[in-house]
């Protein structure tokens, strides 16, 4: 047998169950059912892969045939693994095509006028109040983790129809705190530090902000002290379900956040009406109509829409949402050069991993989310996001 045959087997075999865990984390599903369904996948990937290096292995010959080839017939069992094997070897250069297509083709390059990215300097010994503030979990130590790296983004983006009154309109947007204890408060002092010394007109969050119910005195230290021109603005994702949400959106109220999880409103900026539209799907609430909603632009006000999975882009073009920030993804936050990420828990797997993506009339911002539940992160920062809109067209920032 083939050693590029071997090899592309084992690549499909891979890509066939992350495929499966990815889409399993991307519906509604209880958290232990979800865990417990992961460990499953995981341990079924291994069991098959251990059983058809013991089938081949225990008989060195089954290597000089390929498994379809008449040479190969045998028993049932034989003729299913057969059929699997010839699966994967199908789905390794078919995924690996994906990948490659996804890389060259997802530039929305008609509106994009500027990207960059660059490291943000944050003192953390100095944001801390006490001790404790620093403490991470041991595995932020690690030789090559970026847990704590944060990563500026700053995008320059043509809103088609974005009314001219708005032009250079300023949002940060940030997702997936996870707030845990396994990243010490003073990290999140100084995101909104930074946060604040970017002078947006809006801050948008967009789920996954808390796991953890001891962290949620955390918000009056830390988000409380969030700053724009025109509001904080929040909508919740699938772990912020692991606390009591009532208390959860009482807090953060409290703290001066704005919730729009399942509902719409209207915010002025510079004497020009936006819309605001949420959307927690599929975990806690109804996402929110626009059917009676002012009209869309050019003859109404910007939408611009929170949610918290790429799957509800979907929803933003029906909806003429004109801009969806959405996170959950943590951009994969392990990538493998030169295959990028693998793990996104979306139906559409690593596709709306991360970054700007456009389908008329809705431009769709993934964030890769500024921590995560696990404290590991390689090739991949964690981000805040500057965007600035523009409208029009144009070549520069």
């Amino acid at each position: 047998m083939d050693v590029l045959f071997l090899l592309l087997v084992l690549l499909g075999h891979a890509f066939l169950w992350i495929g499966l865990i990815n889409r399993l984390h991307a519906v509604k599903i209880p958290r232990r059912t979800l865990h417990r369904g992961t460990v499953a996948l995981f341990l079924c990937a291994g069991l098959i892969a251990a059983g058809l290096a013991w089938y081949y292995f225990r008989d060195p010959a089954r290597f000089t045939v390929m498994p379809w080839s008449s040479a190969a017939k045998g028993t049932w069992g034989e003729s299913l693994i057969g059929l699997y094997l010839l699966a994967c070897w199908v789905a390794a250069p078919v995924t690996l095509l994906r990948f490659a297509w996804l890389h060259v083709s997802l530039r929305p390059s008609s509106l994009l006028r500027f990207e960059r990215r660059r490291r943000v300097e944050i003192d953390l010994a100095n944001a801390a109040a006490n001790a404790a503030e620093l403490a991470h979990h041991p595995l932020a130590r690690l030789p090559g983790n970026e847990i704590l790296q944060l990563e500026l983004a700053q995008w320059v983006l043509d809103v088609p129809r974005m009314s001219p009154a708005l032009d250079g309109l300023s949002i940060v947007h940030f997702a997936d705190l996870h707030m845990t204890g396994r990243v010490g408060k003073a990290y999140f002092r100084e995101l909104v530090r930074f946060s604040n010394g970017l002078r947006p007109d809006l801050v948008c969050i967009t789920g996954d902000l808390i796991d953890e119910p001891a962290c949620m005195d955390w918000f009056a230290d830390t988000l409380a002290y969030l700053v724009a021109r025109c509001g904080v603005y929040y909508v919740l994702g699938n772990h912020d379900c692991r606390v009591d949400v009532g208390q959860l959106r009482r807090t953060l109220g409290q703290s001066g956040l704005i919730d729009v999880g399942g509902r719409w409103i209207t915010v002025e900026i510079g004497g020009t009406r936006v819309v605001l539209a949420g959307n927690e799907r599929p975990w806690i609430a109804a996402a929110a109509d626009l059917t009676d909603c002012p009209p869309p632009a050019p003859a109404g006000p910007l939408r611009i829409g929170l949610a918290h999975s790429p799957d509800q882009f979907a929803w933003a073009r029906a909806q003429e949402v004109d801009l969806l920030l959405v996170g959950h993804t943590h951009g994969g936050q392990i990538r493998l050069p030169p295959l990028g990420a693998i793990l996104s828990p979306s139906l559409e797997g690593v596709k709306y991993v991360s970054g700007v993506y456009y389908a008329p009339p809705t431009i769709l911002h993934v964030t890769r989310g500024v921590s995560a539940d696990f404290p590991v992160r390689w090739n991949c920062r964690p981000e805040i996001a500057q965007l600035c809109l523009r409208a029009g067209s144009g070549t520069s920032p």
